[in-house]
């Protein structure tokens, strides 16, 4: 199925309320894998005052680029610290001196994602759309879009190294959530909503698969 559209005039905050009424039903673990991207921060704020089960919440990034914690592009210390709950949080553990192909970093985390109880399937990932469609690190042309295996890739980007999940790890979440903030969003949420797949975000087709827009996305 294709995307359905939410607009919102804070779409961050309705975003965050759907995911948390899911959060508060059930007893059994919950694997979360949010986008640390600064347009999601509004969300995590939101998030953290939710009366959830936080115990039984694994939350992992996205993706991460190849660089120190001094980094400005290193953004888990800006989930982990909006969200500031007692979740279980696992970064993803790059090293920009040991491991500069982040390759190491792509193996611990896809050995991760397929530990037991859910081997592979995570419960509700959210991830923030790009002007381009992008989504996580996958961005248009990526050799990173043909992979069909492999949970997680490596790819290089803006002069970076970047350790990202893959098309395949997103299509097997239980709930898909995108975010779209401001008019440079707009066409890639009209093609998005049309199944473009030249988008990196348009390959996905998803039973439960919602964009999060404020008006200036959604045209």
């Amino acid at each position: 199925m294709l995307a359905r559209l939410v607009v919102d005039a804070d779409p961050a905050a309705a975003l965050a309320g759907v995911l948390a009424r899911r959060l508060r039903f059930g007893t059994d673990p919950v694997r979360l894998l949010l986008s640390p991207a600064p347009e999601l921060l509004p969300a995590w704020d939101h998030l953290a005052s939710a009366p959830v089960a936080w115990e039984r919440v694994t939350v992992w990034p996205t993706d991460a680029p190849v660089v120190s914690e001094a980094h400005p592009a290193w953004g888990w210390s800006r989930l982990w610290g909006h969200l500031a709950v007692p979740a279980t949080f696992t970064a993803i553990a790059v090293d920009p001196v040991a491991d500069r192909d982040g390759e190491r970093a792509a193996a611990r985390l896809a050995s991760m994602i397929a530990e037991p109880p859910c081997r592979g399937v995570v419960d509700h990932a959210v991830l923030r759309l790009g002007p381009a469609g992008e989504v996580a690190a996958l961005v248009p042309d990526s050799p990173a879009l043909r992979e069909r295996r492999e949970a997680v890739a490596v790819l290089r980007g803006d002069g970076l190294v970047h350790v990202t999940v893959t098309l395949p790890t997103l299509a097997r979440a239980r709930a898909l959530s995108v975010l779209a903030v401001g008019s440079a969003c707009r066409a890639a949420v009209a093609a998005l909503l049309a199944g473009d797949a030249r988008l990196p975000a348009g390959r996905l087709r998803h039973p439960d698969f919602t964009i999060y827009a404020d008006p200036a996305a959604a045209g």
